[in-house]
């Protein structure tokens, strides 16, 4: 019974030992490598586009890499130019219709009040008198916590961009460097055995873990898509501002597009558009719709994993590494599956591992 218990003990503590390699290196390393895990992606994406440059036009590899980075980062520039352009104007637009939106506040808590009456009998001059004596308090309240929060984010916020713009320049010189070499990295990496399996793990990663982003990303896109379009179809001048934010509260774990439009529905009932209510209970019907038909197969099919271990490889992610664990949970997952799976001793070994029979 000893010898029986032994392999599988074994198995066990092989797998806790990789697992918690796994995860000082995502947790500790990975900020400090992502410029050239990002360079190395960029050169494998750039590479086969470069050497058919290279082939007809004789230019130098590291001349015609410098250019094509440059114009996708022009292009990239573009992009997000005309995208903050019009999401600063349409923020600036809200900002000088304020005091509409704080009067069309007041009237809609007349209304609740007066609906409060007709409910409870209560008079609705009370309740209003109480509303209107403790929100000033409440917002005096805050004022004490909101704006050193404010401050300090934007302190954050600085640091965090002027980091991205440092993180950007490495990764742009890497790739550069990466480019010029990158026959000779991978022929380098494929003569050693430790090469070879690092290239296999990290390929599998690539394509289960690559997969899995780009199946969020484009749920993500389809999700603020549909908001940015039925919000437009409904006059909202805020179409793009609204929409993207309600997108990205969609992929944000555990929120989705109800956490907006649920309550925006029921303040429009509340205030008698019925149409507008329908209108974003139909918006955010069509956008949960879309998340849940394609989560599944986009997500699941990449991965290789049942939905069940998708769920509780986020969830350990988010306690674990934080708001990035929604995707850092899979990938360490992955890693470690395929970590196992270069390290066990033969193909004849059990696979703790496997979700499908047969599946490698």
């Amino acid at each position: 019974m000893r010898e029986e218990l032994k392999r599988p003990l074994l198995n066990v503590a092989k797998i806790l030992g990789i697992a918690l390699a796994v995860y000082l290196f995502l947790k500790f390393l990975l900020p400090l490598a992502i410029p050239f895990l990002l360079a190395f992606l960029l050169a494998k994406w750039l590479y086969p586009l470069i050497a058919k440059l290279h082939s007809k036009i004789h230019v130098k590899r590291g001349l015609l890499a410098g250019v094509i980075l440059l114009l996708l980062l022009g292009l990239l520039g573009w992009t997000f130019w005309g995208l903050g352009r019009n999401l600063f104007g349409q923020l600036q637009l809200l900002i000088s219709n304020a005091p509409s939106y704080w009067e069309a506040a007041g009237d809609f808590c007349h209304s609740c009040c007066l609906q409060i009456e007709q409910w409870t009998g209560y008079r609705a001059e009370q309740i209003e008198y109480q509303v209107l004596h403790v929100v000033p308090e409440l917002l005096e309240n805050a004022k004490g916590n909101i704006l050193p929060a404010v401050a300090r984010g934007s302190a954050d916020w600085l640091k965090g961009l002027g980091g991205l713009v440092g993180i950007g320049i490495v990764t742009g010189i890497a790739t550069l460097l990466v480019l010029a070499e990158y026959p000779n990295i991978r022929s380098g990496m494929q003569r050693h055995v430790l090469g070879r399996s690092l290239l296999q793990i990290m390929r599998k990663v690539y394509h289960a873990g690559g997969g899995y982003v780009k199946a969020q990303l484009l749920i993500m896109v389809l999700v603020t898509v549909i908001c940015v379009i039925g919000l437009f179809c409904t006059g909202n001048s805020y179409a793009l501002i609204a929409g993207t934010g309600i997108g990205f509260c969609d992929a944000l774990p555990f929120l989705g597009t109800g956490t907006i439009f649920i309550p925006w529905a029921v303040i429009k009932l509340f205030q008698g558009e019925y149409l507008l209510a329908a209108a974003y209970a139909v918006i955010y019907t069509i956008a949960t719709l879309t998340r849940e038909l394609m989560e599944p197969r986009l997500v699941g099919d990449k991965l290789g994993m049942p939905p069940l271990v998708v769920i509780i490889a986020v969830y350990v992610g988010l306690k674990l590494y934080g708001l990035w664990g929604f995707a850092l949970g899979p990938i360490s997952y992955i890693l470690i599956r395929e970590i196992w799976r270069e390290l066990r001793p033969g193909p004849g070994a059990p696979d703790e591992f496997e979700t499908e029979p047969g599946r490698d």
